[in-house]
């Protein structure tokens, strides 16, 4: 062997090292995420169980259950990114997991102890809610540094894991009848354990840069001022608060109240539908994810992602018809096909788009807009529901979304071209 090759081989063989390193911070990394989306696919099903099974609550009550679980991100979301662009990561990740864990374990023995009441409920969701406001601004923030190379692929895989996990615990919360909801509630407390301890295998994950000194206030709005200056960016943000206020109030409210109060589910059979119904539109979120995998490069992302919102707005449009179960559940699943592509394709355009010493923070923000419009939307569905009946509420939101679709056409978002191969 010639000193050349000798060169080429050791260089081929630290390249080979280096990529199974990557790989398997990528597997901690993925490990991490699932047990936490594995704990908010039970969460999902078994919070508006409690609410409207168990408390027999009514509409805006529900709709105020459902804002108190997303309400901290309005709150909370920009702090969790700047404290995840000024902090180690994988810290970070680490105390929310096990902070987490103990308001499932806290539910689960008031259940138990037969003092649940409406008041507790909002507590779990206020706690759960904040908790998830640092957590998810670290994780996305984390991605591209453990990734570092073809960032369409890892978030495509982290979003399969996401859609994947959260499709688990629905499965799970499927059984509750079976189980029961204290069952159910001390298997989220182990998943996030285990999350936990997925997450402490990682090496730790400091700043990329040294703090400026600046308070977090000002941290904070340096992040919106960044989003801003980056238009295609801060485009995307805008349409995800969009979706978080039309699409996803409507689904955090609707749904749960067509299982209840069209299908007229008792008890055994509320878990069992709602969790279908939520299995349907996963299941579509990840058949996306499996095609974009496929696909791979995609150039014009922004044009993806609004034919998908666009099929969303047509399905909303839909559920104002009554129709069988099973077509419900259909509909469901294409509306999470469309969700899948929205949801990858927007989080990809803004982690290219931001900068690395911002990146938290833009990903923050970018969470924002759909967390903190969900909430808003969830308040507004439940006094719609309550005043124009389930299936006149629905087109309230699908014609204001279908205005803002017709005004995108102008938006950067439509001639946004990628450039990352």
């Amino acid at each position: 062997m010639t000193a050349q090759e000798g060169v080429a081989a050791t260089a081929d063989g630290n390249d080979a090292t280096a990529r199974a390193a990557r790989g398997e911070r990528l597997r901690l990394y993925l490990g991490g995420q699932a047990s936490w989306y594995v704990s908010l696919g039970i969460q999902f099903v078994i919070f508006p169980f409690l609410v409207t099974q168990v408390l027999h609550e009514p509409a805006s009550r529900l709709g105020i259950a459902q804002m108190s679980l997303m309400a901290p991100s309005l709150a909370f979301m920009l702090l969790g990114g700047t404290t995840a662009d000024h902090g180690d990561v994988r810290r970070i990740l680490i105390r929310v997991h096990l902070l987490a864990a103990l308001p499932p374990l806290a539910l689960a023995a008031v259940y138990l102890s037969g003092h649940l009441s409406y008041g507790f409920l909002i507590a779990y969701a206020l706690a759960m809610g904040t908790l998830g406001a640092f957590a998810m601004p670290a994780r996305d923030s984390a991605l591209t540094r453990i990734a570092e190379t073809g960032i369409q692929q890892a978030v495509t895989l982290a979003m399969g894991t996401q859609m994947g996990g959260q499709l688990v615990g629905m499965l799970f919360a499927a059984c509750a009848a079976i189980v029961g909801a204290p069952g159910l509630l001390f298997f989220q407390f182990a998943m996030l354990l285990g999350g936990c301890w997925a997450t402490t295998k990682l090496q730790p994950l400091p700043p990329a840069h040294t703090g400026s000194g600046e308070s977090r206030f000002a941290q904070i709005l340096d992040g919106i001022a960044t989003a801003r200056a980056h238009t295609i960016a801060f485009a995307v943000i805008g349409l995800n608060f969009a979706v978080g206020l039309f699409y996803v109030g409507s689904f955090m409210v609707v749904l749960p109240l067509m299982v209840r109060d069209v299908y007229h589910s008792t008890v055994s059979e509320f878990a069992v539908k709602f969790a279908l119904i939520n299995i349907s539109f996963w299941g579509g979120t990840i058949l996306a994810t499996v095609a974009l995998l496929k696909i791979g490069h995609i150039v014009r992302r922004g044009r993806v992602m609004m034919g998908a919102i666009t099929s969303g707005l047509v399905i909303l449009t839909l559920l104002s018809l009554t129709m069988p179960f099973p077509v419900l559940c259909l509909l469901c699943c294409l509306w999470g096909v469309g969700a899948g592509t929205t949801m990858t394709m927007g989080r990809t355009i803004v982690q290219l788009a931001a900068p690395p010493s911002h990146r938290a923070r833009v990903l923050a923000l970018y969470q924002l807009g759909f967390s903190g419009g969900a909430p808003i939307g969830s308040l507004i569905m439940g006094f719609l529901v309550g005043g124009l009946g389930i299936h006149a509420a629905v087109l309230v939101p699908a014609g204001v979304m279908a205005v803002i679709l017709v005004l995108l056409f102008l938006s950067p978002i439509w001639h946004y071209r990628a450039e990352e191969a």
